[in-house]
């Protein structure tokens, strides 16, 4: 399954990176880490990033102008 660009919580258990949703990837997929400031990294202050950022990544990404990218 193909995607452009997905966010999702996670953090450091103290020896690996736990993601806190479940999602499938394929070995070797590329991933950004972002390090959040410990003092703002409540699972609110997550989740509300992310849900102000999807409406405008949505008209960024979904608009005709780049509809000719879209068989790429």
């Amino acid at each position: 399954m193909a995607r452009l660009l997905t966010t999702i919580p996670a953090h450091y258990d103290g020896t690996t990176i736990q993601l806190d949703v479940p999602i499938t990837l394929e070995p070797n997929t590329r991933l950004l880490v972002t390090i959040l400031d410990p003092a703002e990294s409540t699972p609110d202050l997550v989740y509300a990033m992310m849900s102000a950022s999807a409406a405008s990544l949505a008209h960024v990404w979904d608009n005709d102008e780049d509809a000719v990218y879209d068989a790429y």
